[in-house]
């Protein structure tokens, strides 16, 4: 969307909020309905029950406006610092940053609003940015840090047969320790979220699946957190609207594991699922987009009532994963 339309759209919605606003009468408003938009007459309506999360919403839509009347950035961590309220949870800001997006049809970063950086890549590319800079991971060697803006990124150069997604930054820093690159002896790229990810990791591994055509293998833990991260990555986050999600996902990803049917097939430390995991456990059950196959590991790890993490892998032998367990997988294929 252009930027001269969000801003024409946001002093628009605040023009019907003043009108809403005057016409009020004894501390009573009616809305006059313009268009049937639930959300926004939520917004705009006086009541008190509604005030601050429609104060949050008027305040990040005028941060919004002050960005994109600049040509500015600004991350969420920022918004929720420069809350003149000083009272509101980082969880209120993101929500209302999702109805002020669900309202303008748009996204965070059209705003000029964007994710803090916390995904990091290595190995096998080059990340050419809009500005003329390159962020050569061939010649760095270790980690990158990820730009917060996605938007900054123009095109991708890279030689790698496939992409390795690992869960946390501690098997991340793990593979690089054990030289990973080496062992495999093809180019790769090691790409790690650090947990749920950000939006620009999840826009590199897009790209690199639907533009490259690059295999994009994830190793994740066996437990119904680790497995719906993995979700968030192929499918997209509830959290937001489809239309927006279409660019942040990897449909074609697979699972290397570790795999919950593998959990008595190896000798390594697993332990009991808590009532926070099963709980988590019956949620993604019920999802209906689930392949059959990654359902029906899910059952697995119910009946088990056990969970294992990609660090324990490491008990079996030294440098198991790289020598073993990750080769193998690929080349016989063995994911979900």
């Amino acid at each position: 969307m252009m930027r001269s339309t969000l801003i024409y759209n946001i002093e628009h919605i605040v023009i019907i909020f003043l009108e809403n606003l005057i016409s009020c009468k004894n501390g009573i408003c009616k809305f006059r309905r313009r268009t049937p938009m639930p959300l926004l007459e939520r917004m705009v309506a006086c009541k008190v029950s509604n005030f601050q999360s429609s104060s949050l919403c008027f305040y990040i839509m005028m941060e919004a406006h002050r960005i994109l009347l600049a040509g500015d950035k600004c991350t969420v961590r920022e918004l929720f610092y420069k809350d003149p309220a000083k009272c509101c949870k980082p969880v209120s800001i993101y929500n209302s940053l999702k109805d002020v997006c669900t309202l303008l049809r748009t996204t965070p970063w059209n705003l000029g609003i964007c994710a803090s950086g916390k995904g990091l890549i290595a190995g096998a590319i080059r990340l050419h940015m809009i500005n003329g800079d390159v962020i050569d991971c061939y010649t760095h060697g270790g980690a990158v840090v990820l730009p917060q803006d996605q938007n900054s990124i123009d095109r991708l150069e890279t030689t790698a047969s496939f992409v390795l997604l690992v869960e946390k930054n501690t098997v991340f820093s793990k593979l690089l320790s054990q030289n990973l690159f080496g062992v495999i002896g093809v180019d790769v790229i090691l790409v790690t979220g650090k947990g749920y990810p950000d939006l620009c990791t999840r826009y590199i591994l897009n790209r690199l699946s639907t533009e490259h055509n690059i295999p994009v293998y994830a190793l994740f833990d066996a437990d119904p957190f680790g497995i719906d991260i993995l979700l968030v990555y192929q499918f997209g986050s509830k959290k937001m609207t489809p239309d927006i999600s279409m660019n942040l996902i990897c449909p074609g990803m697979r699972w290397l594991g570790i795999h919950p049917s593998e959990l008595n097939m190896f000798n390594f430390s697993s332990a009991a699922l808590s009532d926070k995991d099963n709980n988590k456990l019956e949620k993604m059950l019920a999802y209906n987009y689930l392949i059959p196959s990654l359902h029906a590991e899910l059952q697995i790890l119910q009946i088990l009532q056990r969970k294992a993490h990609i660090d324990d892998l490491n008990d079996i032998s030294q440098n198991f994963l790289i020598n073993d367990y990750i080769p193998n997988k690929i080349k016989r294929n063995l994911v979900i």
